[in-house]
């Protein structure tokens, strides 16, 4: 079983100290470790700012497609009791996922809040489907609202653009 140094949102420890990373539990991510250290700095030099939020926490793995996850999964937003929507696109039906050709394969998938119309998890795999989901990170972060997703422009042809292919399977 493996423990870790409890931290409140400023990475605090103790009294005058702060762990950050892999030790916090908070995922083995050099990115998370990043974040937490620019809080603790935040913290240890008296600036203001908001306590650590792990709700859009990304997760790639950089295989061939690369397979990238933010937030909750469909299961894990279940659990907690979120009433959820589901919306679904496969890159290879997208027209740049058509010009990309060989090595196409892949899918967005939103897992969204339906009573308070935001997402709370998605999943991009396909060709540089760790890129794709910085844009879903910010969804899941910023708490942006489906129909703001729904009526945004987005650049043509791109992989990002199965996003809005699934945000319109969203009510």
């Amino acid at each position: 079983m493996t423990s870790a140094i409890k931290v409140d949102g400023h990475m605090r420890a103790g009294d005058r100290l702060w762990a950050v990373g892999d030790v916090t539990g908070h995922g083995a991510f050099t990115h998370v470790g990043m974040y937490q250290a620019g809080i603790a700095i935040r913290d240890i030099l008296g600036k203001p700012g908001p306590p650590a939020d792990y709700r859009a926490l990304p997760r790639v793995t950089f295989t061939d497609p690369e397979v990238g996850s933010v937030g909750l999964g469909e299961a894990s937003a279940r659990a907690a009791g979120i009433t959820i929507e589901v919306g679904m696109a496969q890159v290879p039906e997208s027209t740049r996922g058509w010009v990309h050709k060989a090595g196409n394969d892949g899918f967005i998938k939103l897992v969204a809040d339906a009573d308070h119309g935001v997402l709370v998890g998605a999943t991009s795999a396909g060709p540089t489907g760790g890129e794709v989901l910085s844009a879903l990170a910010v969804a899941v972060h910023a708490r942006v609202p489906i129909n703001t997703l729904r009526h945004m422009m987005y650049a043509y042809p791109t992989f990002h653009r199965s996003i809005e292919v699934a945000v319109r399977q969203l009510s």
